[in-house]
């Protein structure tokens, strides 16, 4: 199966996966054949990208976490982060996240070296809580590969799920947000970290590694983020774990102002970008990223169309695919190994449904 934005998908397309409200409830399970008023349906509930099964690419992604797992998860995020907003309670769910992330790290522990070839399709208005986890996953395969430890990278899951608290904090009408912030709501979302941080400081239950992750996620080596401008190694490589991971999910996530982009353009964005970024957190990074998950289909510079069957670790932006040909009969296919197809090159994924 293969992820594809909703705008682009026919009647007649096969779910790939189940899709769940903002709520938590299955909203449509896999293999439902899709019409045009379920397709609205998934419009309606605000999910923008879905996965869908065909003939050409019947590959199974892989999953960090199950399905149902993951949803736990983020209803948990969004219970916290709901209890934030009066402060009460917040020590009883932080030890059920704190939990949570236990069994999560078990989990995570056996795969920790898997590459991200899976897109988290999010209900829009669950963003934050959807993007808080998987800040959170990515951000403790990137500490592994560079050597934390178990008890340093649950405080780095710990403090990826809480990075964004201070943004979970504002008013719900400047978060949901389709159109062009005012000059006040921009300074709001650029005071998000220092918002946060107020939040946490005071929390002794939380690490102070948490709270620097909360404070300086959005900080760069060359001193342009914010919202200290901290530069080199005043910003703490944890918090640049966690800054790296969030810029990705944000890059490739529907959110209320701006459809996704693909994997390959936002990992072309943090390389073009890298000045602003602890070497070493990127270098694994970039290890943990597939810019080209199999099954997708892509479209090459010589126009042609093939399906994604295989990564090859050492080039991941020239893939082993399968050329797609359209006869009287169907379909044929032709293998190509494009590392070593020095005249081609993946111009974009290609969303057409052959």
């Amino acid at each position: 199966m293969r992820a594809i934005p909703t705008k682009c998908v026919k009647e007649g397309s096969v779910l790939g996966e189940n899709l769940y409200t903002a709520s938590g409830q299955i909203l449509l399970k896999s293999d439902t054949i899709l019409s045009a008023n379920l397709l609205y349906k998934i419009n309606s509930n605000k999910i923008y990208t879905i996965y869908i099964k065909d003939e050409h690419s019947d590959y199974e992604v892989n999953r960090l976490l199950e399905q149902s797992f993951r949803v736990k998860g983020v209803l948990l995020i969004k219970e916290l982060f709901s209890l934030a907003l009066d402060d009460k309670h917040v020590l009883d769910f932080h030890n059920k996240l704190s939990a949570y992330a236990d069994d999560v790290l078990y989990e995570l522990k056996s795969s920790q070296n898997q590459s991200i070839e899976y897109i988290d399709v999010k209900n829009v208005d669950a963003y934050i809580y959807s993007s808080s986890l998987n800040v959170a996953l990515l951000s403790c395969l990137i500490a592994w590969k560079m050597g934390y430890n178990d008890e340093m990278v649950k405080h780095i899951f710990l403090g990826a799920i809480y990075h964004d608290i201070g943004i979970a904090l504002l008013p719900e009408d400047v978060i949901n947000k389709a159109t062009a912030l005012t000059t006040k709501e921009k300074l709001m979302i650029l005071n998000h970290p220092h918002g946060g941080y107020e939040f946490v400081k005071s929390k002794s239950y939380l690490s102070a590694y948490i709270k620097q992750i909360v404070l300086q996620h959005h900080e760069c080596v060359d001193g342009s983020g914010y919202p200290q401008r901290l530069q080199g190694e005043d910003i703490a490589e944890i918090a640049q774990i966690v800054g790296i991971a969030d810029i990705y999910d944000a890059m490739t996530s529907d959110r209320p102002y701006k459809r996704a982009v693909p994997p390959s353009e936002a990992l072309e964005f943090i390389l073009g970008s890298s000045n602003k970024y602890n070497k070493k957190v990127v270098d694994s990074f970039i290890q943990h990223i597939v810019p080209y998950p199999k099954g997708a289909l892509v479209e090459l510079s010589n126009g042609e169309v093939g399906v994604v069957d295989e990564i090859n670790p050492n080039f991941p932006l020239r893939p082993k695919i399968r050329l797609i040909t359209t006869t009287k009969k169907g379909y044929e296919y032709e293998e190509v190994d494009l590392e070593f197809q020095n005249n081609l090159v993946i111009n974009k994924l290609s969303y057409d449904i052959i």
